[in-house]
């Protein structure tokens, strides 16, 4: 009979402690498969535009080449990331932040514009980074919403204002300008893209309402087409080059710009 219950504690104990063995492996791996989901789920994307010139909204910023680095990271539909332009020959420099989500086909997003200096002057009272007061600060806050159509209808809408910080001083309303009075500058966008074999075009229309940091009143400042393309250099890499053609009709100027995406 003692035996008989040995036996059987020992049966017992194996089988426990193989079923517990089992339990510990599938946790781990499950585990495993969680981690790999999560990682296989966030995107990291970095790289850098070499641009002949860096036109915004119609505006030459820098007057100057100038190199254009960027890093985001997303996840589902939320997306973080950096974007800078540096002027290769003037004290140029811009760091921009920003944070987007995205439902469907409508995007809202929010900017963090830091630019210390414009055509070598200081932009705002202190252009130190960490400050961050509304009348002093060289940081200008933007809100955007987007909508962009798909393939089989690649129109795109926006509307962006400035909500906070550096979009003062314009110039172009003596109580604003002595009060340190935000303008709200803001900025409305058409655009619609054409595809040509392998390559494409996008057409665009840029409109501000008011005076502010895009002009000295209502009127139309961003009107051109960029035309990509794809220059295959070996059989694993391809150059990816564009070329804008951009008006901006309220101050009469012109822009023809190149650049390759790296």
């Amino acid at each position: 009979m003692t035996k008989t219950i040995r036996f059987s504690l020992f049966f017992l104990f194996l089988f426990l402690s193989s079923f517990n063995s089992k339990s510990q492996n599938n946790i781990a791996s499950d585990s495993i498969k969680s981690k790999e989901t999560c990682c296989s789920q966030v995107k990291l994307n970095v790289g850098a535009d070499i641009m002949s010139r860096y036109i915004f909204r119609g505006t030459d910023f820098g007057n100057s080449p100038a190199i254009q680095p960027y890093v985001s990271l997303s996840i589902s539909n939320f997306e973080l990331g950096c974007w800078g332009s540096i002027a290769t020959n003037s004290f140029y420099q811009e760091v921009d932040l920003y944070a987007k989500y995205t439902i469907k086909k409508f995007s809202l997003m929010l900017t963090d514009y830091y630019i210390p200096s414009l055509n070598g002057s200081a932009s705002a009272p202190d252009t130190r980074y960490f400050i961050y007061d509304d009348k002093k600060t060289a940081h200008t806050f933007e809100g955007c919403l987007m909508y962009k159509g798909g393939d089989k209808f690649p129109l795109w809408l926006m509307g962006c204002a400035f909500v906070y910080g550096n979009d003062k001083r314009w110039g172009y309303d003596l109580k604003k300008d002595t009060t340190d009075q935000s303008y709200y500058s803001s900025y409305f966008e058409a655009g619609y893209t054409i595809k040509i074999h392998e390559n494409s075009l996008d057409l665009f229309a840029g409109f501000t309402p008011t005076a502010g940091a895009y002009g000295d009143g209502a009127g139309i400042v961003n009107l051109g087409i960029t035309g990509y393309r794809k220059i295959k250099l070996t059989n694993d890499f391809e150059l990816p080059l564009k070329a804008s053609l951009i008006f901006n009709p309220q101050i009469s100027n012109v822009y023809f710009v190149l650049g390759v995406t790296l």
